[in-house]
């Protein structure tokens, strides 16, 4: 990074987190939106189901954690953090019902019986004794932070690395993911900050991170076997085919390789760790400032 660079993206940091409206009509979005491709869309669309739910506990920790900060900076981060998680969690879980559903998979009670279950868990930390409860909490943040850490580094791996249109992709699903990714660029160390105004360190980050490497392939690999399995059009292929046809994609460049996640989480165990060292936040903007949702949703 050049010297001019640098200065840039210093710049760039300094610029307070916020939520932007955003709309995506996936009415005319078809099921299989990566032409040819129908593991490589539904190995995107899986994400709509994990961020619908993984986004509410971004939310609800930080959440939990504001009444506790006293800092008017880290404060205003938070809000701006709550702000554009929120607005991501309501994006997918929209795509979850108005998308795969109108194609015919049905989500309905596995989402409805994950967010129960959820909410019940939540409702029970609320009634932990206070001293109790607070230790939760920066739990829960601290796990925030390295599950970030984590979408930070694949979301800037995707907008590095796959290029939509040379896959003649959907436009409408295009932008929402890159939108998406760019707005977890954009706040990549917020939830390191908050982490480390709690008091936690990396002794404390990089097992979670650690957890998060370990379970990603899992959980990407179960999604898509989840659409998979339920779209009429596709031969049933087992979870151990899917993760076969994950890792032939990642030689193909076209998926990021399963040790990027191993990678991410090693480097949370570094003494200089900092999420500002993975993504270009004065790139991810400047995919925000010509993103067909953004612009459309500020011009109404």
């Amino acid at each position: 990074m050049t010297k001019e660079q640098k200065l840039a993206e210093d710049l760039v940091e300094d610029v307070t987190v916020r939520p932007r409206e955003v709309h995506f009509d996936l009415s005319a979005a078809p099921l299989h939106w990566i032409p040819g491709e129908p593991l490589l869309s539904h190995a995107f669309s899986a994400f709509h189901i994990a961020l619908s739910l993984g986004e509410r506990g971004f939310v609800d920790s930080f959440k939990r954690g504001l009444p506790y900060v006293k800092d008017d900076s880290i404060r205003e981060e938070m809000i701006g953090f709550i702000g554009q998680e929120g607005v991501h969690a309501d994006v997918h879980n929209r795509a979850v019902w108005e998308f795969l559903e109108r194609h015919g998979l049905d989500l309905g009670p596995m989402v409805k019986e994950a967010d129960y279950g959820y909410d019940r868990m939540i409702a029970a930390i609320d009634r932990l004794p206070e001293r109790l409860r607070y230790a939760v909490i920066v739990q829960m943040l601290a796990m925030t932070a390295a599950a970030e850490h984590m979408t930070n580094t694949l979301s800037y791996w995707v907008l590095s690395n796959f290029d939509f249109e040379v896959h003649d992709a959907d436009p409408t699903l295009s932008d929402m993911f890159r939108w998406h990714c760019s707005e977890e660029v954009e706040h990549r160390c917020v939830a390191w900050n908050v982490a480390q105004y709690f008091g936690v360190g990396r002794a404390r980050l990089a097992p979670m991170a650690a957890v998060v490497a370990l379970a990603f392939p899992f959980a990407a690999v179960a999604g898509a076997w989840l659409l998979i399995r339920r779209d009429p059009t596709l031969p049933k292929m087992n979870p151990v085919r899917v993760f076969w046809e994950f890792t032939k994609a990642q030689r193909r460049g076209e998926m990021p390789p399963w040790s990027l996640m191993r990678h991410a989480a090693a480097a949370c165990a570094y003494r200089d760790y900092s999420p500002a060292s993975t993504g270009n936040a004065s790139e991810a903007l400047a995919y925000l400032a010509k993103s067909r949702a953004v612009k459309q949703r500020s011009a109404t």
